[in-house]
């Protein structure tokens, strides 16, 4: 799966046949779907995003078992190579939705983008709504690990936006 806004900005399975092919330095995105949870959260890395010299992970964390918890802040995803330091951070963000948050995390992209990463968050921050807010640190760690394939991944074609044809 990789993302193409040609589709209205949405996700959808591409094949690989086609005329279109990832040139050097073009977008591209790989599917990730590695999950790791404990009692209460679960975390689902959903895709890494290369776009010029940064790449993004993408995922969804759910606080599960708690219903009256939810993040209070976005969690930091530690990123490296398996062979190398982690990757410098340069932001996270999230959209809240409940006790479910989709997080993204942006990073300075390594020489060399294919290659096996492991990705680690050790803390999670959870906040309780019982007259006051009450804080809690709940402790892991969650830890991913997942493959990017040499080149761009199989089936990967380069992200598009729509056509913007000059008016006349």
């Amino acid at each position: 799966m990789v993302y193409d806004p040609v589709v209205s900005g949405r996700a959808r399975d591409l094949d690989g046949t086609g005329d279109r092919t990832v040139a050097d330095g073009a977008p591209w995105a790989v599917a990730l779907n590695s999950t790791a949870s404990n009692d209460d959260v679960t975390v689902t890395l959903l895709a890494l995003a290369v776009v010029d010299d940064v790449i993004r992970v993408s995922g969804v964390v759910r606080v599960v078992g708690r219903p009256n918890a939810l993040l209070s802040s976005i969690p930091t995803l530690s990123l490296a190579t398996l062979d190398g330091p982690p990757l410098g951070m340069l932001r996270a963000h999230g959209l809240p939705s409940g006790q479910r948050v989709w997080v993204s995390w942006t990073f300075e992209r390594p020489a060399a983008v294919a290659r096996d990463y492991e990705g680690r968050i050790d803390q999670f921050d959870l906040a309780y709504r019982a007259g006051r807010f009450v804080k809690e640190a709940v402790t892991g760690p969650w830890v991913f690990t997942f493959s990017v394939p040499d080149g761009s991944p199989s089936g990967a074609r380069p992200c598009r936006g729509p056509s913007t044809g000059e008016a006349s």
